[in-house]
């Protein structure tokens, strides 16, 4: 019997390795579900996985589902679901209609794993990039339930608020962006043409200039001589973040930051908080019992720190205390958020409780969005205004010095 070499999340959401012996890789596959556990990376023992190798930017990744077109098959495979159709020919008829390559090749992959006898959310395990933990967790569970098409529409509802969210930022930040890259091509221009050219007319007079324009001269030479290093060094700098982040010490000191800053901190508790309320909604309307849609909830988070107090949160449910009673001593809920799963549990509507905290915190996030893109702008203008203004002055202020000692002359 051939071994396995395999990558999973275990029932507690977090990466393990191991190796199992199984008569094919559909077996190992369903091994590993018996076993609670999601397979990220599967592949036989000795061979080379398809994924190895040092993980690098997302630039570089294989082309997958991006979210609007998860949107789109989520909702399609709702509604033909929901009609009747077989989730095989569902996802084959998704696919043969799918305009762009990388949809059409991950669906055929899915659609011939569920003909092979696999569920659809087993066969979305082997796209990992374009089918996230949660999204396979919350399709699980409506495949459990029996209410599959539903699990898949309120999904596509939650994917469309979400990049109708982005969508809007998007929209919002062309003439902040515009501004801002106008802004930059002035000062390059003055820093670089305007400032040097004053500066010879400077140097031939003996006169000593004020220390403001001998930093503006000093910042235009250094600007000429090493704008390709600079260039190179950007560069770099980006790779090297972008290659670091994916390491979780580095991450988690990066979300420790974030949550530490005044204003972003709040904004990203929020945006946690509303995600999981909307999951935890999803799930437990699906059917999923409290501990699995805990453990899905917590996968869904971006932030470390947020996933270790989910973890404390399921081994206290485990334990036998209350839901809220967990949330509340994780200190990171809104007190709101946290009377509403109380009233909840005790009236039995969780999942609507968790639906309406969600549209809450999420109402609260989009008040925050705006308000803070409405202060862009003014704050680009007041930001470039003023390093044109620190030009323009280290430039008057030797002209006007020079007019000085020319009328006390």
């Amino acid at each position: 019997m051939p071994a396995f070499e395999y990558e999973a999340l275990d029932p507690a959401g977090k990466r393990t390795k191991g190796l199992l012996s199984a008569d094919s890789e559909l077996a190992a596959r369903r091994e590993l579900r018996r076993r609670r556990m999601a397979p990220l990376k599967l592949h036989r023992a000795g061979e080379k996985p398809a994924t190895a190798g040092v993980a690098l930017p997302r630039l570089f990744a294989p082309a997958g589902l991006k979210p609007a077109d998860l949107m789109s098959v989520t909702r399609q495979l709702s509604t033909l679901i929901g009609a009747g159709m077989p989730v095989e020919e569902a996802v084959g008829l998704i696919a043969n209609q799918a305009e762009k390559t990388p949809v059409r090749r991950i669906l055929m992959t899915v659609r011939g794993r569920v003909t092979e006898g696999e569920r659809l959310s087993d066969a979305m395990a082997e796209h990992a990039s374009s089918f996230p933990p949660v999204y396979r967790a919350m399709v699980a569970a409506g495949e459990g339930s029996g209410g599959l098409s539903q699990v898949l529409d309120r999904l596509a509802d939650y994917l469309e608020k979400s990049e109708a969210l982005k969508r809007r930022i998007g929209v919002a930040m062309i003439y902040p962006s515009v501004l801002g890259v106008l802004a930059l091509v002035v000062v390059g221009v003055l820093m670089v043409f305007i400032v040097p050219r004053i500066a010879e007319q400077f140097t031939s007079l003996d006169v000593t200039l004020p220390l403001i324009t001998r930093a503006m001269i000093a910042l235009s030479e250094f600007l000429q001589a090493g704008w390709l290093w600079i260039a190179l060094a950007l560069f770099a700098l980006v790779l090297a973040a972008s290659v670091l982040s994916q390491r979780p010490g580095v991450k988690r000191a990066v979300d420790g930051l974030v949550l530490s800053l005044p204003w972003l901190g709040n904004f990203v508790r929020r945006i946690e908080s509303a995600r999981f309320a909307r999951t935890m909604s999803i799930l437990i309307a699906s059917g999923a019992v409290l501990p699995d849609a805990l453990r899905a909830a917590r996968r869904a988070s971006a932030n470390a720190h947020f996933q270790d107090r989910i973890a404390r949160v399921i081994e206290a449910v485990e334990q036998g205390s209350g839901l809220s009673d967990a949330l509340r001593s994780t200190q990171w809920f809104p007190p709101l958020m946290v009377y509403m799963i109380a009233s909840g549990e005790r009236s039995g509507r969780l999942d609507d409780m968790f639906a309406r905290a969600a549209e809450h915190l999420e109402a609260e996030v989009d008040g925050a969005v705006s308000v803070g893109l409405s202060l862009l702008e003014p704050g680009i203008i007041i930001v470039m205004g003023g390093l044109v203004a620190v030009i323009v002055l280290s430039i008057l202020l030797p002209i006007l010095r020079l007019n000085t000692l020319a009328m006390g002359g």
